[in-house]
């Protein structure tokens, strides 16, 4: 007798998908769990349902703590996808495909990073940016000034601090995201300097556009000019030579053998004309590298917020807290390209009570003014 059970995760997903009513959660629900049944497949070599054990739900749940340390995702974030997985599973076993449920024990749920809520994270405060800003600008001006200056280092700096500060941009969208083929980072095919738009993988994975002021888009055209890339080059290219000579390889790989490659390779006195001369784009600058680079510019221009670096994901949300309270809940919606008006609202909307109550006094107060 057959077995009457699908033996493949994504046709379990399948059947369970079809017994759920509420659009909305079937949606999540089919995102989270796919994106869980790819990882398994790629990273834990998993492709039936019976073969998921305890340890591939641990280390799935870890790889979502360092995302959320790379802070590609919320901690909010990760306990929803962990839930949504272990509710997928309880399902499983209540259809009884599973004996047990693989995402509920103890050890898996310990592996989820501390969720202290969204507004915890940092935003960088308006004297801060401005000191950054002011400090990546003179550091390009005194580059250009100085013969024995690194302009390359300088001007690029400089397209990081603008691309974080005012575009409203998440650091996976602009930069390249490890273990993630589809984030490789921005390329100048993707910018629009002179409509001042930049095209980017939003966090749903559609393509999205992302407005880019004028001051940013001046410091890119700069920096495309020092750079003279060809149009499929990333924006932020990573100055790592042993990365790039990991790509090279991986590249030439594809028809000549190790043998060939470093006999090749083994003359080359600079990575970088060699890229160009064979049209071999580099890889951009990851995630990781990003802070890095953030914590470098911090130290450099004395910029602190709490005692920590201006993290990349702060400039996106100072700039939806200032589009907030300054212009409108639906423009800072737009610029931030939220699905719906109440996460613009979740996220922005708290105010202090002590502000409130000087909002509250000039309001009923303020035609007193004056009286005796």
């Amino acid at each position: 007798m057959s077995d009457p059970y699908p033996s493949s995760i994504q046709e379990t997903l399948d059947t369970r998908l079809t017994s759920i009513d509420s659009a909305r959660y079937r949606a999540n629900t089919e995102s989270i769990v796919t994106g869980l049944i790819d990882w398994l497949q790629e990273e834990r070599d998993v492709d039936s349902l019976d073969a998921i054990d305890t340890q591939d739900c641990r280390r799935w749940v870890q790889h979502l703590a360092r995302r959320v340390r790379d802070e590609e995702i919320a901690a909010s974030t990760a306990h929803t996808y962990y839930g949504t997985a272990r509710s997928f599973f309880r399902w499983c076993v209540d259809d009884e495909e599973l004996s047990e449920n693989p995402m509920r024990p103890n050890k898996v749920e310990r592996a989820l990073p501390e969720d202290q809520g969204d507004r915890e994270r940092q935003a960088w405060p308006d004297n801060a940016r401005e000191q950054l800003l002011a400090h990546v600008d003179k550091a390009a001006h005194d580059a250009l000034e100085d013969d024995d200056g690194d302009a390359e280092r300088a001007f690029r700096d400089r397209a990081i601090a603008y691309l974080l500060a005012d575009t409203g941009a998440r650091g996976a969208e602009l930069f390249a995201v490890s273990n993630d083929d589809d984030r490789n980072g921005i390329t100048w095919n993707d910018v629009d300097l002179e409509a001042g738009v930049i095209t980017v993988l939003g966090k749903s994975r559609t393509i999205q556009g992302v407005q880019l002021p004028g001051p940013a888009a001046e410091r890119l055209e700069r920096w495309q000019r020092l750079l003279d890339p060809p149009g499929d080059w990333p924006v932020i290219p990573t100055r790592d030579a042993a990365t790039k000579y990991r790509h090279v390889r991986a590249v030439l790989g594809e028809h000549k053998t190790d043998e060939e490659i470093e006999a090749e390779l083994a003359d080359v006195e600079r990575i970088d004309e060699y890229l160009r001369a064979n049209e071999i784009a580099p890889p951009a600058l990851t995630t990781r590298g990003a802070r890095n680079v953030m914590e470098r510019l911090c130290d450099e221009a004395d910029v602190a917020v709490d005692g920590e670096y201006l993290k990349p994901h702060g400039g996106r949300r100072a700039l939806g807290h200032r589009l907030y309270h300054e212009a409108s809940a639906e423009t800072a919606q737009s610029a931030l390209r939220h699905k719906s008006i109440e996460t613009t609202k979740e996220a922005y909307e708290h105010q202090k009570p002590s502000d409130l109550a000087d909002d509250v006094e000039d309001i009923l107060y303020s035609d007193q003014e004056g009286e005796d």
